[in-house]
């Protein structure tokens, strides 16, 4: 596609040319099992290489047994019996004229008792970040034990035949651990200057080049700025990324950031650390690759015209549609689906230690299992809900080569996700419905909209199965009937209650004073509250009793999306109140109790929204159940949950008929 014709020009690094500029920076998979790669790992790569990237960088292996972290989450390089899984990832990529680097990772005190027997080890004795776990700090003789251990998995990726070693200085890892003033406060040769701190990370890229050649590409991925106030600036990261290029060991520079924003939620605007890249390609000579957040193939283009980068990590993007860099080639952008950087399935799932799927596409992490094959018998689908579960069911199901069509009581498809996508902070959920609706057109699937379908008309169609994705039902009385993880709240007559759903809507007005009963446990509460808080309301949001203190949070929510979400509303005015739930609700106040203490205080509040969960809508599927062949209830209709398990339940469904 001439358009695009910067992101889709070859990009030569040493002796290597990569075929495009798109590349899938290294992420962890958690597909590993006993601390090895897995076949899961050969189909996942060998997806995106077929899809058409020109890059892909393997993600982070451990270089040692001092960086032992979840077996699960990351596979262990020092073992010898990952040789052969190497070198079948790298033919399955390969063979699709990719490019494959191999990453060397080693966590410093990240890999912490917390997750492991043994303790961290780091420059100094300050605790890591989060866990507060004290590391055992490197003295000269295992700092040399350390440089050797990515020597020897960098010659483990030269013999299995990667094109390229990356080693992993970012993201808060040992080498940044040594590098940053925040976390090196050691008074040997390995702290105190920069020179001195700079001192492992050059040593061991100078061990890494030697050992490897000069043939095989070389490069540093680092955070360009720390974003703490006693942490390393972009300023001081441009001396540094200098002194690395001037020592003639190293190809490119992988430009990323520390923290949260390395994986930025949609609330984010895209590309937000473009400019970091940009900075650094003014100073150096060297390819510098950008990331984070850029999931438009003609932003990236921009981004390889202007010069800001050399290439461009597109990797939420190319785990939600692997085919995205074959389909920018063929200019059929429309069909791209985008990531929304919702965060569920990629991030969210490791934090729980489960491996990464997609919220929009199923079929990650389960590549070769999960796959749209001919049905065995055309059948005639009745697919009743147009969200995007309906929609997903009806698309996978005429894809299978059922008889398709589709239902939908409103005026549009799109479903529930449609009442968050109004939310300025989440209207990139509304990126899911456009996808499955250009699905639904292009694949011709008739569509009735504006039309409520009884039992009554699903007999007389007579169709083989039924799929219904009718949702749920917002709970707008919480009345004792409605017990759930808090108890019912009283509401006096006269007291204005609205729920969250209506809010969003723009059906309710409210007054001044709003307090948010949040009791759902996810963003709806959070989101609402940024919502009015954006109308100048004064906003008082009390959160849900924390009945999941075993987990990292009491939200279901990952907690990058989190931090961000939490960090707008506080900028926004709006108060927090843990630990307690809304009791009554009384015109002008309402009545909290704490959730420990059972003590009561009073709120004043024109105006008390429920952020409720919902119930599912099971009226017509209750109707149906005896009277067609076959009967299926997927999403919300089957239970209210998460987009990312709409459209899990609509693809499973519709696959199986």
């Amino acid at each position: 596609m001439s358009e695009l014709s910067h992101l889709f020009s070859p990009l030569t690094i040493r002796n290597l040319t990569i075929p495009n500029r798109i590349f899938s920076s290294a992420h962890v998979t958690a597909f590993g099992e006993k601390g090895l790669p897995t076949d899961r790992h050969v189909r996942y790569y060998e997806a995106r290489a077929k899809g058409g990237a020109g890059l892909i960088v393997q993600e982070g292996t451990v270089v040692s047994p001092h960086a032992q972290f979840h077996e699960k989450s990351f596979v262990q390089g020092w073992k010898d019996e990952i040789f052969p899984w190497l070198k079948k990832i790298v033919e399955a990529v390969h063979a699709h004229g990719t490019k494959m680097f191999l990453q060397c990772w080693h966590g410093g005190n990240y890999s912490c008792s917390y997750y492991t027997s043994r303790p961290g080890v780091s420059s100094s004795d300050i605790p890591m970040k989060f866990i507060g776990e004290v590391p055992l700090v490197l003295d000269e003789e295992m700092i040399l034990q350390e440089v050797q251990a990515f020597v020897d998995f960098a010659l483990k990726g030269k013999e299995a035949g990667y094109d390229g070693v990356e080693l992993n200085f970012a993201h808060g890892y040992l080498q940044q651990q040594f590098l940053s003033p925040s976390s090196n406060i050691r008074k040997d040769a390995f702290g105190g200057s920069l020179e001195n701190r700079m001192r492992f990370g050059m040593m061991v890229i100078e061990a890494v080049r030697k050992a490897l050649g000069e043939e095989m590409v070389l490069g540093v991925r680092a955070s360009a700025d720390e974003f703490i106030p006693e942490g390393y600036t972009l300023d001081d990261m441009k001396e540094v990324m200098s002194i690395w290029e001037g020592t003639g060991f190293l190809d490119y520079l992988s430009v990323t950031v520390t923290g949260v924003a390395a994986i930025s939620p949609m609330m984010v605007p895209p590309r937000p650390f473009v400019y970091c890249a940009s900075e650094m390609k003014q100073i150096v000579d060297l390819p510098v690759f950008s990331a984070i957040r850029i999931n438009d193939p003609v932003t990236a283009n921009d981004i390889i015209q202007n010069n800001e980068a050399d290439m461009v990590a597109m990797t939420r993007a190319t785990l939600c549609d692997p085919e995205l860099p074959n389909k920018a080639r063929e200019g059929r952008l429309d069909d791209i689906r985008m990531c929304i950087a919702c965060n569920q399935g990629c991030w969210g799932n490791w934090e729980r230690r489960e491996s990464i799927t997609c919220t929009q596409n199923p079929e990650v992490g389960r590549e070769g299992v999960f796959q749209v094959t001919p049905a065995p018998t055309r059948k005639k689908v009745m697919v009743i809900g147009g969200g995007c579960a309906g929609m997903e069911a009806a698309v996978v199901a005429k894809q299978r080569g059922h008889e398709v069509s589709l239902y939908e009581k409103e005026s549009e498809l799109g479903g529930a996700i449609l009442i968050p996508a109004r939310a300025p902070s989440r209207e990139e959920l509304g990126q899911a419905a456009r996808f499955l609706k250009h699905e639904v057109e292009r694949l011709a699937i008739p569509v009735h909209l504006n039309t409520e379908v009884s039992a009554d008309q699903v007999v007389q169609e007579d169709p083989d199965a039924v799929i219904i994705a009718i949702g749920a039902d917002a709970i707008s009385d919480p009345s004792p009937d409605v017990v759930g993880p808090c108890t019912s709240i009283r509401i006096e007559p006269g007291s204005h209650v609205v729920t969250a759903e209506d809010v969003l809507e723009g059906k309710v007005d409210t007054g001044q004073r709003v307090v948010i009963a949040d009791q759902q446990n996810y963003m709806k509460g959070l989101v609402t509250a940024e919502f009015l808080a954006d109308q100048g309301k004064d906003v008082t949001l009390v959160m849900p009793v924390p009945v999941r203190l075993t987990t990292p949070n009491s939200y279901d929510v990952d907690l990058i999306t989190l931090t961000v979400q939490t960090m707008n509303i506080k900028m926004k005015g709006v108060k927090r109140i843990q630990d307690s739930e809304v009791k009554e609700a009384m015109p002008g106040k309402v009545v909290l109790r704490d959730a420990f203490t059972e003590q009561l205080e009073e709120l004043e509040a024109d105006t008390l929204v429920l952020s409720y969960w919902r119930k599912a809508d099971t009226t017509l599927y209750d109707q149906l159940k005896g009277k067609v062949k076959e009967v299926h209830r997927i999403g919300d209709a089957l239970a209210p949950r998460r987009l990312i398990n709409a459209i899990y339940d609509g693809y499973k469904v519709a696959a199986e008929i």
